[in-house]
């Protein structure tokens, strides 16, 4: 039979050694469904949901929302890559199909340029950016698109940065 002190002290380890995996497994592993934008981004706007998904892409964890208001759609794809350097190799790779594909923007060291597309039957922008370990590419349409995709950009760059 075990004495009542190391009982309670066995059970007590136990508890700890449990938090300690949870705190510890959960640290750094945000879902990518929760690093996108989403209604609750869009405060006083009527913004919804059309699809969202999950999977595997590039190598990494990856999630994309396609968001709807009133004279606009927002889609915004992101994927997670274990560090920052895996995240920049897939945006280069991005950017030499760019560039091979007639598109040319200013960019950066880690941006791709603004480019004008086509979403289905409406004009677009589009842009992909690194933050972090994420590679994200956000859409935008509506005629003022160019606009909005670079306050998108912002908003999504303060949501990665604060997970």
């Amino acid at each position: 039979m075990i004495p009542q002190a190391p009982k309670a002290f066995l059970a007590a380890l136990v508890v700890l050694v449990s938090l300690l995996a949870v705190a510890c497994g959960s640290g750094g592993s945000a879902l990518p469904r929760d690093l996108l934008l989403g209604p609750g981004d869009f405060p006083g706007g009527l913004v919804t949901v059309v699809s969202l998904t999950e999977g595997q892409s590039l190598g990494g964890r990856s999630a994309q929302v396609e968001l709807e208001a009133s004279g606009y759609r927002v889609v915004q794809s992101l994927v997670l890559f274990d560090n920052g350097e895996g995240a920049l190799a897939a945006l280069d790779g991005i950017r030499a199909d760019l560039v091979s594909g007639g598109e040319t923007g200013a960019g950066g060291a880690e941006a791709s340029g603004m480019f004008e597309h086509m979403l289905g039957q409406e004009g677009a922008a589009s842009v992909f950016f690194i933050e972090g370990a994420a590679l994200v590419r956000l859409t935008a349409t509506g005629p003022d698109r160019q606009q909005r995709l670079d306050e998108l950009s912002d908003l999504a760059r303060r949501k990665l940065a604060g997970n």
